[in-house]
């Protein structure tokens, strides 16, 4: 039965995540930037409530003013002065053109004057960016309608609960929930936040053109990893896929041929029985050694989510080096825990040319992924961009977590001293892996697990091989075996192009999500965090041998690089396109704003 609130509700709140979003993406990408925010009052306030009660709001708030070069200006309330522009909001989002009166817009308008604003500045325009915020901001609304009235107050249980919980995505994103698949085949059958399981779908495959590749697995193991391999018929194999990604594969005229000949066989929805995880082409299976990472030919926020070949080749060499480094140096690892990927899969018909063969390799192509939850017990896994990430209401996660793990009121330095652990077990590793041996992880919110006893941390996993890199020197160098030109055009950065990766992910991505999580009603302790960090790289410095002018410079308070993600999807490009801006870190002593 349809209620007023079950519809009124998640469109509010939608609206306002959606527009919270695309506001941290103008902050971080343009008004710091580019010096155009004011912590003020503008001169003129007609048009808003007196007293700065704002959207029903009798708190006292930190006023933010961003006035755009084209004559767009923008009001919030705020409850801190952050170097990253990662505050909460305490007010509606005023606007006014030019002399105009401030006004309160519907949701249309403010990202109609939001997207204008930008494009205006960057001179780029994509016409399709508006209907993926349209597209995004749906989703969710439908996301906040299938969980109102659930006695679940947080999706913090376990391990798929986590990566199935969250509703809102990328917080520093314009449209983090557009997902272009087809209409027809529906969004609630094989999204994650519907909280669903189904089958794997199946193909049943001539074991002529299959390419299996593993470290420390048998064929066997792998393809069994893969699937139930008992019902195949002699020298066939079944291979997984992505219900989405079996459709858009038998659309294709070469599939329906091979179908028709009798070369491959549908095999329907006979696979594991599986959880889409975050990502929404890697999936969990209950009890199996493996999570399987598949293709899916389907653009997602930024990235059509295929597993490209040198990928697959890449992840496989990277797994490799780890392997490698853990037998002949185990203790410089420090506390990196990586979760392994041993084995790549795809096939592709033997009689096809290349390019066909290479098609139907990457429509196919397959990730075995370690299933940590096996080691270290689902119900103490989590999925940190979950945890740092918002309930129905637009609240941090975290906070009603730790209260109930640890039945009790959590006080300053109780979070202190949690977030302390946190950074610690995140800023080790990847400043080790990065300094000694050139490994360029990306240590993002959606590839950072959080392993918890009661609640408190004890080890971070890190994992997605097939997005780490290498740098030209030491990196790449460690690999002593022939790679394809393609394959390492694609794993090699440049030291600049790696530290501005690393330094995003850690710091503007991860960190600063946990610092306004957990400092959310006592914004006062933001500062205390981030020395806690400045702290920890200090410790880190000494601790390292050679050279690390990137951390001196970093300590010293030099500016941190943080990812374009809007400028990206307005210039319609890939997100590999993505460049940086410059934000002020949040140890200098000094900063001023305009």
């Amino acid at each position: 039965m349809k209620t007023p609130e079950r519809e009124i509700i998640p469109r509010i709140v939608s609206e306002l995540a959606t527009v919270h979003g695309l506001l941290n993406c103008l902050i971080k990408e343009f008004a710091l930037p580019e010096r155009c925010i004011a912590y003020e009052w503008p001169q003129d306030i007609q048009g808003m409530p007196p007293g700065g009660c704002l959207h029903g709001l009798n708190r006292q708030g930190i006023p933010l003013t961003i006035h755009l070069p084209c004559g767009r200006q923008f009001f919030v309330l705020v409850d801190r002065r952050d170097r990253f522009g990662s505050q909460r909001y305490l007010s509606d989002l005023y606007f006014r053109q030019g002399r105009g009166i401030w006004s309160s817009p519907g949701f249309a308008t403010l990202v109609e004057q939001i997207l204008e604003g930008c494009q205006r500045m960057t001179g780029t325009r994509n016409e399709e960016l508006s209907d993926q915020v349209l597209r995004s901001r749906q989703l969710m609304a439908s996301i906040l309608s299938h969980h109102m009235g659930s006695q679940r107050k947080i999706p913090l249980t376990d391990y798929l609960d986590s990566e199935q919980g969250l509703w809102f995505g990328h917080p520093n994103h314009p449209a983090p929930k557009a997902r272009l698949w087809p209409d027809h085949l529906g969004q609630e059958a094989f999204a994650p936040e519907f909280r669903v399981c189904t089958p794997l779908y199946q193909f049943e495959v001539p074991l002529e053109g299959l390419k299996v590749k593993a470290n420390g697995l048998s064929e066997t193991e792998a393809l069994a990893g893969v699937a139930d391999q008992s019902g195949a018929r002699p020298g066939h194999a079944l291979i997984a896929m992505h219900p989405v990604q079996a459709q858009l594969f038998m659309q294709d005229a070469r599939v329906q041929a091979l179908l028709a000949q009798g070369v491959i066989a549908d095999r329907g929805t006979t696979g594991f029985m599986a959880g889409p995880t975050a990502s929404i082409r890697t999936w969990y299976v209950e009890g199996h050694d493996y999570f399987i990472k598949g293709s899916l030919n389907v653009r997602i926020t930024n990235c059509v989510r295929k597993n490209a070949w040198y990928e697959l080749e890449s992840a496989l060499l990277i797994d490799r080096l780890f392997r490698q480094i853990r037998r002949s140096r185990p203790d410089s690892l420090k506390e990196a825990a990586v979760v392994s990927e041993p084995a790549i899969l795809s096939w592709s018909p033997t009689q096809a040319g290349k390019e066909d063969r290479r098609w139907f390799a990457e429509q196919t192509g397959i990730i075995l992924r370690d299933n940590f939850c096996l080691r270290h017990g689902a119900e103490n896994c989590l999925l940190a961009g979950t945890l740092f990430a918002r309930d129905t209401l637009l609240q941090p996660l975290i906070q009603g977590f730790l209260e109930s793990v640890c039945a009790r009121q959590i006080d300053d330095e109780a979070l202190l001293q949690w977030f302390d652990d946190y950074q610690r077990l995140l800023l080790n590793p990847v400043m080790s892996l990065f300094f000694n041996y050139g490994i360029v992880m990306e240590p993002h919110l959606q590839n950072t697990v959080l392993i918890h006893e009661r609640g408190q941390p004890r080890q971070l996993l890190l994992r997605d091989f097939e997005g780490v890199k290498l740098t030209n020197d030491p990196g790449i160098l460690l690999i002593d075996e022939d790679i394809h030109p393609r394959v390492r055009q694609s794993l090699v950065y440049s030291r600049a192009q790696g530290w501005n990766r690393i330094v995003y992910c850690l710091f503007i991505n991860n960190l600063s999500e946990a610092v306004l999580a957990l400092s959310w009603d006592r914004p006062a302790l933001a500062t205390r965090m981030w020395q806690r960090v400045e702290q920890q790289l200090h410790r880190i410095r000494g601790e390292l041998n050679g050279p690390a002018p990137e951390l001196d410079a970093l300590i010293a308070g030099a500016p941190l690089a943080c990812k374009t993600n809007l400028k990206v999807r307005l210039a319609a490009q890939a997100d590999r396109q993505a460049g940086y801006v410059q934000l002020s870190s949040p140890w200098c002593r000094e900063v001023a704003y305009a």
